[in-house]
């Protein structure tokens, strides 16, 4: 990829507009859940400093997800900052189009995206579990945990795990291991279970009793768990599709599908990550044609009012776009990637648009 001093010169105004409002952003939001969190100071071993540590952690999730709006708005100011001081107006009478401009500073955006997706995809969601495991560790005083594999907990002498957890509250593939004292006096797994009159019911149990003489072996089609956990709690820190990677979730929806259960919302999941490089391009359009378009001789303020509505108009297309396609059947890669590809058609009749 050639980059002249004019893309250099554009790239660099909308690169550090774009990382300015990211900081600002995420420092915002970052406060903000610090002080919603400060609830858990007192609960268990959780002081100040441990929240802090805490909301640390979540910093890199946080600029995650507001960098597609940052896109929008740096790319808003950077650009309306140029066509205020006349320079867009000069680059373009020495021949540059519009489309050169945009592309001008998508070459310096797009190595920026991909920094991100990375960081989404690789870095995230471990770092967010690993919060989220210190996090339930230290208010139960160490009775609770989750980790990669899944949910894990004690309650009186036994271990139980959980490996998934499903969006109506059920479980599937269970492991409880009861303990006395140093001893294994009993293992059991169940393939699924589900929450009825304050006790799971787990189906498909195979139950192994440790004796001092010998070993039973059990198979039992229901068997009832007197457990603490409640759906609410398992809905709280259960594995969360948000929380996979996309090799986390493919392994999810594989699972699902075995055992016959819909994975049709992680399947749009999934698709919003393969989508989100899109997205985050097409934030940038939308913010050249606040510039470029009918809105070009609106004010500064204006113009980011306008990159806003359009923001939040494509934000909510997507949110509504998710369970409208789940609930009416449309295939997920559809429901993930219409509205995306609305919007650019959008901004692209903007950007052409003659004023």
């Amino acid at each position: 990829m050639k980059f002249g001093i004019l893309d250099r010169y554009i790239g660099k105004n909308v690169f550090f507009t774009i990382l300015l409002v990211t900081f600002c952003l995420t420092l915002l939001t970052t406060l903000i859940t610090f002080v919603d969190q400060m609830r858990y100071i007192g609960r268990g071993s959780v002081d100040f400093l441990f929240l802090v540590s805490h909301v640390a952690l979540e910093v890199p999730g946080i600029v995650v997800l507001f960098f597609p709006v940052a896109v929008l708005l740096g790319g808003v100011i950077a650009l309306g900052n140029l066509a205020r001081t006349s320079e867009l107006i000069v680059m373009q009478s020495i021949g540059i189009s519009r489309t050169g401009i945009v592309l001008s500073a998508l070459k310096t955006v797009i190595p920026l995206i991909l920094v991100i997706v990375c960081l989404g995809e690789f870095v995230v969601p471990r770092v967010e579990q690993y919060a989220e495991n210190r996090l339930n560790f230290a208010s139960s005083n160490g009775n609770l945990s989750v980790t990669n594999d899944g949910l894990w907990l004690r309650e009186g002498q036994s271990f139980i795990g959980i490996r998934y957890t499903m969006s109506d509250g059920s479980l599937l593939d269970i492991v409880r291991y009861e303990v006395e004292g140093k001893n294994l006096k009993a293992f059991s797994r169940a393939k699924s279970g589900v929450y009825s009159d304050g006790k799971w019911i787990m189906r498909g149990v195979r139950k192994t009793e440790y004796t001092e003489n010998k070993v039973i072996r059990t198979n039992l089609a229901e068997e009832k768990w007197s457990l603490n956990l409640t759906p609410e709690r398992v809905e709280v820190v259960g594995v969360k599709g948000y929380n996979l990677t996309a090799r986390g979730l493919i392994d999810y929806i594989n699972y699902l599908e075995e055992n016959n259960q819909d994975a049709s919302s992680y399947r749009l999941e999934l698709y919003n990550k393969f989508m989100s490089p899109l997205t985050m391009i097409v934030m940038l359009l939308l913010a050249a044609s606040t510039v470029f378009g009918p809105l070009r001789s609106m004010t500064m303020g204006a113009r980011v009012l306008a990159g806003i509505a359009l923001g939040f108009g494509f934000y909510l297309a997507n949110q509504i776009g998710a369970p409208f396609a789940l609930v009416y059947g449309i295939p997920p890669i559809l429901g993930a990637s219409l509205p995306t590809l609305a919007f650019m058609f959008l901004a692209i009749v903007l950007l052409r648009r003659k004023v």
